[in-house]
């Protein structure tokens, strides 16, 4: 299986092998930049290609000697005129499978002389991409999984070289819209089943090498950009008559029967719907969710370090997602962050999530810029219609800020379940608001008989969207800062 790519006298070599004679065929210009500690370090592409190379030869268990550049297995050392190197293991990092060759220690990031804008620009460019009316495929494709690990590692190894760099946490937002976008079929042939499969692995295969090139991102984001017609509706895109008459409802559940997620599907049967857009809609969600000046600060500084979670604990959370989770405005899925770390992605499983772990460190540090806390920790709300014609908003946010809620709250978990105590049977408190039914069920059972006993549930304001949350973060400062 392909793992690793490079270049040759500045053309593209093909893919390297995890095996000996594959290796040697491979350019090892970038060890010798960091042989002689060249200024400026490397670049994040020569960065990804050490680190995979180092991968590779992990997975196999070999490893490389940087004087010879032969590779031999674990159990055997490599011998010189003078002298005999050995591998061993000393940091535990991928790295200790490349011997005599310096670990790079600093990382260039790239800059785009072509985009020169500012940080306004990027997150302009945030909005931009997020209004657009794109879709994410809902599973990664299997021949596409393992360039997506691989790519997506990339680009969060980006993110922990510079958490300061606003360009590099946008790419990493940006990467599911750029890359897994669904392919409408613009004819009756693409519209075949057959066919329509192998067009979305070929676009998205396309789009994944597209980004490893060094100015794809914005390729790929001008393409997007330029895809979409002035009315907001992406070119190209066909769709038959009795799709557009179809009933929302039907459509949705009979997505949900191909997708294997049955129990959704009955209850989109038995939803009432999304509100129509319009006036009374906006202002509807407005009356629930009244706009409220930000919550202010603990004025004293925190006395406890940042949460610090491992590699398992976050493997554990990204698989306690339900199937079907829907994704926020950038379009990354629980499923697809599943697909990279299993199947054909597991040969770099152990580096994404390696990445993926240290990024989610950096936000429970709080090493994210804080201009784009609007993109990361905010939620667009879909205003599903009750019974009685009321609305119901739904919240659908992120889900690298589901992720780190999840382990954050797996970390806290103990602490504010005895903190909370017995006021409520939902935070640490197994099936509680179950308990809470049946108690009430055998009380009135058993008492009832002569119906004397009724029962009043009261639902006095919106205090989810009313309650003051600069105390909720007094709180939270004292008892789990």
């Amino acid at each position: 299986m392909a793992l690793v790519r490079g270049r040759r006298n500045g053309k593209s070599v093909g893919p390297v092998q995890g095996s000996a004679s594959g290796l040697r065929t491979c350019p090892f210009k970038f060890f010798h930049e960091c042989k002689d500690g060249k200024p400026g370090g490397l670049s994040p592409r020569t960065w990804t290609f050490f680190l995979d190379i180092a991968e590779v030869l992990r997975a196999g268990g070999k490893w490389l000697c940087g004087k010879c550049m032969v590779m031999h297995a674990l159990s055997r050392g490599c011998k010189h005129d003078n002298e005999v190197v050995l591998f061993a293991i000393n940091s535990g990092d991928v790295e200790d499978f490349i011997v005599g060759i310096r670990k790079p220690c600093q990382v260039v990031v790239d800059t785009n002389p072509r985009h020169p804008a500012g940080l306004g620009g990027k997150v302009n460019l945030l909005e931009r991409v997020f209004s657009l009316p794109i879709q994410t495929v809902k599973s990664i494709p299997p021949s596409c999984r393992l360039l997506f690990a691989q790519v997506l590692t990339g680009a969060l190894r980006k993110v922990v070289a510079s958490p300061g760099s606003v360009d590099n946490w946008v790419q990493l937002l940006l990467l599911p819209r750029c890359t897994l976008r669904v392919v409408r079929p613009s004819s009756r042939q693409e519209r075949r089943s057959g066919n329509r499969k192998s067009l979305q692995c070929s676009n998205i295969l396309h789009a994944l090498t597209v980004w490893k090139d060094g100015y794809g991102f914005d390729d790929l984001v001008s393409s997007l950009l330029d895809s979409v017609e002035e009315t907001g509706a992406p070119k190209g895109e066909c769709r038959r008559e009795e799709d557009k008459e179809r009933d929302p409802n039907i459509k949705q559940c009979l997505r949900k029967v191909r997708d294997g997620h049955f129990t959704a599907a009955v209850k989109v049967l038995c939803s009432s719907g999304v509100a129509p857009l319009g006036d009374s809609t906006l202002k509807a969600l407005i009356d629930k969710h009244p706009m409220v000046p930000p919550p202010s600060s603990p004025s004293n500084p925190l006395a406890q370090p940042a949460l610090v979670v491992d590699g398992e604990c976050v493997l554990k959370c990204i698989r306690s997602f339900p199937k079907g989770t829907s994704c926020g405005r950038d379009g990354m899925r629980a499923q697809h962050l599943l697909d990279a770390v299993g199947g054909e992605g597991s040969v770099t499983s152990s580096g994404l999530l390696a990445s993926i772990t240290e990024v989610v460190n950096l936000w429970l540090g709080g090493s994210c810029p804080k201009v784009l806390a609007e993109f990361v920790a905010s939620a667009p709300l879909t205003p599903l219609l009750k019974p009685d014609k009321g609305i119901r908003p739904i919240a659908v946010g992120g889900i690298w800020r589901r992720l780190v809620s999840k382990v954050a709250m797996k970390k806290v978990g103990k602490e504010m379940t005895q903190y909370l105590g017995d006021y409520q049977f939902g935070v640490g408190v197994p099936n509680g608001a179950e308990a809470v039914l049946h108690s009430a069920n055998r009380f009135l059972n058993s008492f009832h008989a002569d119906g004397s006993l009724a029962l009043l549930t009261v639902d006095f304001s919106n205090a989810f969207n009313t309650v003051d949350r600069t105390t909720f973060l007094q709180e939270f400062n004292k008892e789990i800062p």
